[in-house]
């Protein structure tokens, strides 16, 4: 197969409706690897007919619906991660701007009365929790989520999602992990500063005092700024599912699919949220199946051929890495065909990745993808584009097979015959 050659084109200079990557609520919660909402904007300004549903099956921080519910159009997300029924309906809100003024008066008053009461609870969420806190921290915090829970059912659904938000936030801030990194871990580097923090408890509460009224100050201006658009949601969203066995005959017609599959590199996307999973009452066990299910870390049920690909598994010498190699790419793209099965005749498949190295060898994935769908499923090609990195490094200097980081994305698009 003949590959195009892809068009350089910058997205963000392309895209100048868009004022930033973190506008309106796209920067409502960290999360890693994010979609940039240039680029889905593009995609729906240039391949969806405003007709029919749009699907993200890797929905991850649900960028897709933030940029779908400004127009009103019917949007599906998906994502393994269940932490984002916490999320999801702050950052794509169904609610008017006086409920959410309200919601967000409400979310004051209990937290609040939270960090005032500290009534001690011998209750243990998770033991795993202790190693992320010293153990003046873990009790503060463990009181403070146990008591968040025994009122719960007094609030109004909005409000908890909103104190929620903060807690995870609080609660990972003032830990061990490095709470703005991707993959929890703890460093030297924090422990010495929570450290320190011990040394004057009237300091370190006045600091978390003022963290939760920065970070409730944050959610609620983003959030307006969203409201404050007319915006007309219209979204079903599936949280802690498997986009590879998910049923998609539950969706209705897809006039496009707008995706970021997870990269071939980036994985431990579950452990990046475990703190807040355990925090959510999420158990142990719970958390290790939801990690299971990670692409590329489950044993694969097929290997995906093609020239391309199998050209590049050749090359690839051990035997860890080509198991990994092959999950990836059985997964990913079938996971790509099941929802594309819900495209209507000339809807689009829309893909951005980047290209990893493995073993030294680039792994253009795009082209593993163009290939299966032109030659397997009688896709046609309508465009291949090459974004080049210039605001940031995707995993520079890291302990992985890229430790000069990706220069570049690529997003392909694909026609259905």
């Amino acid at each position: 197969m003949n590959f195009p050659t892809p068009k350089l084109i910058s997205f963000r200079d392309e895209v100048t409706s868009v004022e930033n990557t973190t506008y309106l609520t796209h920067s409502l919660y960290y999360h890693p690897a994010k979609f940039i909402p240039q680029i889905v904007r593009f995609c729906l300004d240039n391949y969806y007919n405003g007709n029919g549903a749009v699907l993200d099956p890797f929905a991850g921080s649900g960028t897709l619906g933030v940029e779908t519910a400004i127009n009103g159009y019917k949007t599906y997300l998906l994502d393994i991660n269940p932490l984002l029924n916490y999320f999801y309906p702050i950052k794509i809100p169904k609610f008017s701007i006086a409920d959410w003024e309200k919601h967000v008066s409400d979310s004051k008053i209990v937290i609040t009365d939270l960090l005032n009461k500290q009534n001690k609870s011998s209750i243990e969420i998770n033991n795993h929790l202790n190693y992320w806190y010293p153990e003046q921290l873990y009790s503060f915090f463990n009181n403070l989520w146990n008591n968040f829970y025994k009122q719960e059912k007094n609030n109004d659904e909005i409000v908890n999602k909103i104190v929620t938000l903060v807690l995870f936030k609080l609660s990972k801030q003032y830990s061990y992990a490095e709470h703005s990194m991707p993959k929890l871990f703890s460093s030297k580097r924090k422990r010495k500063q929570i450290n320190e923090l011990l040394e004057d408890n009237n300091i370190l509460f006045e600091k978390i005092n003022k963290s939760v009224k920065t970070y409730l100050l944050n959610i609620d201006k983003s959030v307006k700024q969203l409201l404050n658009i007319n915006l007309n949601s219209n979204l079903e969203y599936f949280s802690g599912v498997d986009a590879y066995s998910f049923d998609y005959s539950k969706l209705s017609e897809l006039s496009c699919i707008i995706t970021s599959p997870p990269y071939l590199q980036a994985q431990e996307y579950i452990r990046t949220f475990k703190l807040e999973m355990m925090w959510a009452k999420i158990s142990n066990e719970e958390i290790k199946q939801f990690s299971n299910k990670e692409i590329p870390f489950r044993k694969t049920e097929g290997i995906i051929h093609g020239r391309y690909l199998d050209s590049v598994r050749n090359k690839i010498k051990r035997k860890d890495l080509l198991n990994l190699f092959d999950s990836y790419f059985w997964y990913t793209i079938k996971t790509l065909e099941n929802a594309s099965k819900r495209l209507v005749k000339g809807g689009k498949l829309c893909v951005l990745i980047g290209n990893p190295k493995m073993s030294g060898v680039e792994v253009e994935i795009w082209k593993a993808i163009y290939e299966y769908f032109l030659n397997e499923l009688n896709f046609k090609s309508v465009a291949v584009f090459e974004d080049r990195i210039k605001t940031r490094k995707l995993f520079k200097g890291r302990n992985n097979q890229n430790p000069d980081g990706m220069k570049s994305e690529y997003l392909i698009v694909l026609e259905k015959n």
